[in-house]
Parts: structure tokens; C-alpha cells; sequence
């Protein structure tokens, strides 16, 4: 009896102590969720020139804190960009970042509208920026530990959160941010990398650095984009243009979507999805162009001669001097263009139409 009495008392302080854990679990749960809760009317709604400003030896000058909040519409959809399809490293192998999803997000004129930080104000904005996820950030320089990474089912889990492309079907198939959505970013952090202030989970999968999406309006539109000529970015000895008051040069242009006049590609040794090629002017400014992964530039072959390309400027380059790029998304953002000696020869054959159509009708009058 006193053997069975002892068994109780032990079984009976286990399940105190058991119930003592999970009471104790729950509360640590709730902290959490109480540090990752985010009350975001109270966050301040920051311009996207203010985020990207740089100093003149091309580094950040973003002196605000986080968490911010940025708005404007998203320029691509990210299965055009990057391959978000799981790759998960239960290892570390520095730099293999496994499944990665990349929008960009452009600064437009929202004056009148609620969106508006400020609707009294002239628009006074100019810029974007990119909003990246990773799964394997363990294997980021900082980190060098696989419990940064998101496994198979969490990165998925990840990317429905956020509504991004899924490469597998998901359980239920959320709403997809697309091209042209009118969003807000809410973002708790956010790196400087290789020229610009990226948002991003700082490399980790904390929840506490989750960034979040706010579609404002579906289907808002893109903003056209603005004409320039390789002559904006590069100048005659064919150097990137560096502003650091950010009016003029690539960093004017950064991530925001632009159409670049008059130029053709060096080669085209590297058509295709996912290609690395060279644009290049008349006067032998060139610039680096990389394809999406939209299977049009299979299906299409490299255009001749020259024409005008619509895509996003980037940068990518460690000093932050330099390393401006086009990123461009699909076959159907190249126009082709006839050369100059081509459009003479349009314009005489067209005035010998001309002429015979008068001399026929002066005819026809007498």
C-alpha cells in the first residue's frame, strides 16, 4: 500500500510538472505572438527615395529605423524572376540560397487618393524597391547555421503567406500578387546589398522579421515607363553614371521600370531564359541585360538589329559605384526598330508614292 501510495504521490507531481511546462509553453507562445503582433496604423509610411538614399562612396544613407511601411505598384511577377521551387540544405554551403522570390515595388503618384502618406503635397517620389525572400538564409555569410533555413513545408508556408508564386499547388491556392497590384510593404527590417536597401527577413526565419503585403488594389496598372537612352547611364567613355543625390545615372532609375531607345545586343550567344547578354548603342556605350524566366525568349529568336527594351533597372555591385543593369521579363517587352539607313529608304520610297499619287491626280483633273 505505501509502495502504491508513492507511485500516486510521484504520477501526481509529473502531472503538475507536465501541466507546469505547457502552462509555461503557452505563455512563452503568447509572448512571441505579442513581439511579432505588429499595430501598423501607427507605422510611418516612408518614401522609397528616402530608403534608397546612398552616400558618395555609394553606401546607405538610410538613417531611419524599422518598422516601415512603403507603397507603390509591383513591377513583375516573381516566377518571371527568380525559381522559387524548393531546395532545402539541412547543411551549409555558403551562398546556395535553395528557393528565392524577388518583386519589385515602384514608387507612383497616389495625391487625392487615401493611400496618399500625404494627399496635400505635390508628388515628390521617385524610386523603388526590391522585396526578396530566401529559403536556406542559413547559408548566408552571417549565419552559417541551417536553423536559419526554412524547410520544404515551412518555405511554402512562407511563400502562401505572402501570396507569392508557389511552384507546387498549395493546399488552397491563394490570390497571386501580380504585376501592376497597387501594394503596401510592412516591413520590420530590412539589408543594404550590393547598392541598394533591399526589403527582406534580415537572413533569418524568425517571425519576428517577417515582412508583410498589403494589396491595396488588385490590378492598379504598371506605370509606364520612363524613355531613356544608354547616354542616361553610361557616359562617353562608357562608366556608369554615379549620382548621389540620385537625379541623374543608374541610381536615378533604380529598380523602377524604364525603356531603353536604340540599342541592339553585342551577341546573342546566351538568348534565352534566364540569359546573361550585353546592350549595346551607336556610340558603343554598353549595358549588362538579363532575361527572365518567361519561356517567350525560347519561343522567340534573338531580334536583329536594333529595337527599345522595357525592363527593370538594377544594380549589383558591391562598391555601390557601379553595376547598373536591365532586368527584363518578357519577349514582348522588345520593340524592334529600323535603323536609321532603313527609315532614309522608307521615307524616299514613301515620297515617290506621294509624288506618283499627286501626279496621277493632276492628271486625273485635267
Amino acid at each position: 500500500m505505501k509502495l502504491l501510495k508513492t507511485l500516486k504521490h510521484s504520477w501526481t507531481v509529473a502531472a503538475y510538472r507536465i501541466a507546469a511546462i505547457c502552462l509555461l509553453g503557452g505563455v512563452i507562445l503568447g509572448l512571441a505572438s505579442s513581439v511579432a503582433a505588429q499595430d501598423w496604423n501607427g507605422v510611418d509610411v516612408i518614401q522609397h527615395s528616402d530608403y534608397q538614399a546612398v552616400n558618395a562612396d555609394g553606401t546607405s544613407a538610410y538613417n531611419g529605423s524599422f518598422p516601415i511601411r512603403l507603397r507603390g505598384v509591383v513591377l513583375n511577377n516573381t516566377e518571371q524572376w527568380l525559381d522559387a521551387t524548393s531546395d532545402y540544405d539541412p547543411g551549409v554551403h555558403l551562398g546556395q540560397m535553395g528557393g528565392e522570390s524577388e518583386f519589385y515595388v515602384q514608387a507612383v503618384d497616389l495625391d487625392g487618393t487615401p493611400w496618399d502618406p500625404d494627399a496635400s503635397q505635390p508628388f515628390d517620389d521617385f524610386g523603388g524597391t526590391a522585396c526578396w525572400m530566401g529559403q536556406n538564409c542559413g547559408n548566408y555569410i552571417g549565419n552559417m547555421n541551417p536553423i536559419y533555413s526554412y524547410t520544404e513545408a515551412a518555405w511554402y508556408a512562407e511563400l502562401d503567406r505572402l501570396h507569392l508564386h508557389h511552384p507546387e499547388p498549395p493546399p488552397v491556392a491563394p490570390p497571386l500578387l501580380r504585376a501592376g497590384d497597387l501594394v503596401e510593404i510592412r516591413t520590420r527590417g530590412g539589408l543594404y546589398y550590393k547598392g541598394k536597401m533591399n526589403v527582406n527577413e534580415q537572413h533569418s526565419n524568425d517571425p519576428d522579421n517577417n515582412f508583410e503585403i498589403e494589396v491595396l488594389q488588385p490590378a492598379h496598372g504598371l506605370p509606364a515607363p520612363t524613355a531613356i537612352t544608354l547616354s542616361d547611364i553610361k557616359d562617353a567613355g562608357n562608366v556608369d553614371i554615379f549620382d548621389p543625390a540620385r537625379q541623374t545615372g543608374g541610381e536615378r532609375y533604380q529598380s523602377t521600370l524604364v525603356e531603353i531607345e536604340g540599342v541592339r545586343f553585342e551577341d546573342t550567344v546566351e538568348w534565352g531564359s534566364d540569359g546573361s547578354l550585353v546592350l549595346e548603342d551607336a556610340t558603343g556605350r554598353t549595358l549588362p541585360v538579363h532575361l527572365g524566366l518567361d519561356g517567350s525568349f525560347d519561343l522567340n529568336p534573338a531580334p536583329n538589329g536594333f529595337f527599345d527594351i522595357v525592363g527593370i533597372m538594377d544594380q549589383a555591385n558591391h562598391t555601390g559605384l557601379e553595376g547598373y543593369g536591365l532586368l527584363v521579363m518578357s519577349f514582348g517587352d522588345i520593340t524592334p526598330v529600323p535603323e536609321p539607313a532603313t527609315i532614309v529608304l522608307l521615307c524616299v520610297a514613301a515620297a515617290l508614292v506621294l509624288g506618283r499619287i499627286i501626279t496621277r491626280r493632276r492628271y486625273a483633273i485635267r
